[in-house]
């Protein structure tokens, strides 16, 4: 019963983002979208892992020590923490170790590679790239450099393909040559984009092809 409640929460939250028309995103400059967009508060999300879906509420705060946390709490389970340890260093992701959610999640997203026969070393990448993307939404915060045109934004070695259509603001990259990591945020209500999903797609197909991981957060 709780969970069918939850789920009828974002099935809500979802047709509301559908049917508000929000603002025209052809109208804004791409730094004003970026500004849009979000990585602190609390919500609700899930994590798809194919048609498996993980639903959870949450509560994302960035640390003065630059650690981002996500206290995720799942129906009939409890609380579990993704850390990722100092965002202002690129190269804490190798030298610092993983929180236990970390890598119970990595665990689990490793066999469901291996059930649609994928390579398990895609885990990883998922993690490692859910990273950066948090590291460019935080970078004025984080006190990063970050440079944008039309077509492209740059944050070091990191390079996203820009797309913006009148009601939704994407950034795209490629991951380990045969997939793209996506951020799609939508409904830009007031100061922020209150809907971001960040998904992991084969790149071959991509039109066609259904989410292989995806994480989707909605915030208050």
């Amino acid at each position: 019963m709780i969970i069918r409640s939850f789920f009828l929460v974002l099935m809500i939250l979802a047709s509301s983002c559908a049917l508000f028309r929000g603002q025209d995103l052809k109208n804004k400059k791409i730094d004003e979208l970026i500004s849009a967009l979000s990585a602190e508060g609390e919500g609700k999300g899930r994590l798809g892992l194919g048609s498996n879906q993980y639903l959870f509420s949450f509560d994302a705060v960035l640390k003065q020590n630059s650690d981002w946390l996500l206290a995720a709490s799942f129906p009939l389970h409890g609380e579990e923490i993704l850390i990722f340890k100092n965002l202002k260093n690129d190269g804490a992701f190798k030298a610092e170790a993983p929180g236990e959610f970390e890598i119970r999640m990595e665990e689990g997203i490793k066999d469901f590679l291996k059930s649609q026969k994928k390579s398990p070393k895609v885990a990883r990448a998922f993690i490692l790239e859910l990273r950066n993307m948090m590291r460019f939404v935080l970078h004025k915060k984080l006190g990063l450099n970050i440079s944008c045109d039309e077509k492209n934004c740059s944050m070091g070695d990191y390079v996203y393909q820009v797309e913006v259509s009148s009601n939704e603001f994407s950034l795209t990259r490629s991951v380990l040559n045969d997939y793209e990591m996506k951020l799609i945020a939508v409904n830009l209500t007031g100061p922020i984009f209150k809907r971001m999903n960040i998904h992991l797609l084969p790149k071959a197909g991509l039109q066609s092809t259904k989410n292989l991981l995806s994480l989707e957060l909605f915030w208050n």
